[in-house]
């Protein structure tokens, strides 16, 4: 792995980087324009956060998937009840969106429906996941200002009893740990980490992409917040691949556990995201309990 340094300049010898910095001129751009929209309901989230106090608050970006939703509501509910969940709604399709925004107020889900992302069509869903954050950071959570906070995906479930807030004893940040293939840079995943306000609160935190060091969504961080850390002195998240049995096919289909919370979303399984997260539902509602022991007993490698 080449250090930094080597690694600029290598870029420079090809020119790499004015293509780079003209990219990121865009994308800038972009975010802050849509940074600067205001979404219903905005002022009166800010205000319900503010009241309810809680020492610890989780926000996740939903994305076309009312069962995603509704499945990580229920599994939170069960095993993590002390912490409310914001769901903020980066959904395309009108249809999901009305379907969210209703399943949330039946639940007494704390709601935003965000203006409609600049990248749209089914592409850039990595900038569209990173401009989001960014709108929620700037937005929400600043306003709000709670003692701490978690960002967490649609699609990553809770099995087991967590206290991400613990996590943050004695340090600014704690999460799934992602590197660059060549380089040095390294930053949390933002489907999986949380932070205490106060150490990041000065910081203009930036959850897009560093495409330049091989970062995907939350890789500017690596710049503003993670550079200045001494990972090896963090403590950071498990990770490892474990298997669940498709009962159509009979294969061993791979998701990623992070700690005791399973992602559904980063497998490379058969049938997308809603074929895996109906049969991950299915497995889960058969033993909410046995599932992480299941999962754990099986010998698994590190996940991606």
């Amino acid at each position: 792995m080449r250090d930094l340094a080597a690694y600029r300049l290598a870029e420079w010898l090809t020119a790499t980087p004015l293509v780079h910095r003209l990219r990121r001129a865009r994308n800038v751009m972009v975010d802050r324009i849509y940074r600067g929209r205001t979404a219903e309901g905005q002022a009166a989230l800010v205000a319900r956060l503010k009241a309810q106090q809680a020492p610890f608050v989780a926000f996740t970006v939903a994305f076309n998937l009312p069962e995603a939703i509704s499945f990580l509501a229920d599994a939170m509910a069960r095993f993590v009840p002390g912490t409310p969940l914001v769901v903020c709604d980066n959904s395309t399709d009108a249809a999901a969106r009305a379907a969210i925004a209703a399943l949330c107020a039946e639940r007494g889900l704390a709601y935003c429906a965000l203006p409609p992302t600049p990248y749209r069509g089914g592409r850039n869903g990595s900038r569209s996941h990173g401009v989001a954050l960014n709108w929620i950071w700037a937005n929400v959570i600043r306003p709000a200002a709670p003692l701490a906070f978690a960002l967490l995906d649609h699609d990553l479930i809770p099995l087991e009893p967590s206290d991400l807030a613990a996590k943050l004893t004695g340090q600014p940040c704690y999460g799934m740990a992602r590197h660059a293939d060549d380089n040095a840079a390294w930053y949390l995943w933002p489907g999986y980490c949380a932070f205490d306000f106060a150490a990041v609160k000065d910081l203009p935190l930036d959850f897009g992409t560093d495409t330049p060091l091989g970062l995907d969504t939350g890789g500017q961080n690596w710049s503003v917040l993670y550079r200045h850390l001494d990972a090896a002195r963090l403590s950071l998240a498990s990770r490892r691949r474990v298997h669940l049995q498709d009962p159509e096919t009979g294969e061993a289909e791979p998701f990623l556990l992070t700690d005791g919370w399973l992602h559904v979303g980063g497998a490379g399984h058969r049938g997308g995201g809603p074929g895996a997260l109906g049969r991950v539902r299915r497995a889960y509602d058969a033993d909410p309990e046995g599932l992480i022991v299941r999962l754990r007993g099986e010998t698994g490698g590190v996940g991606t």
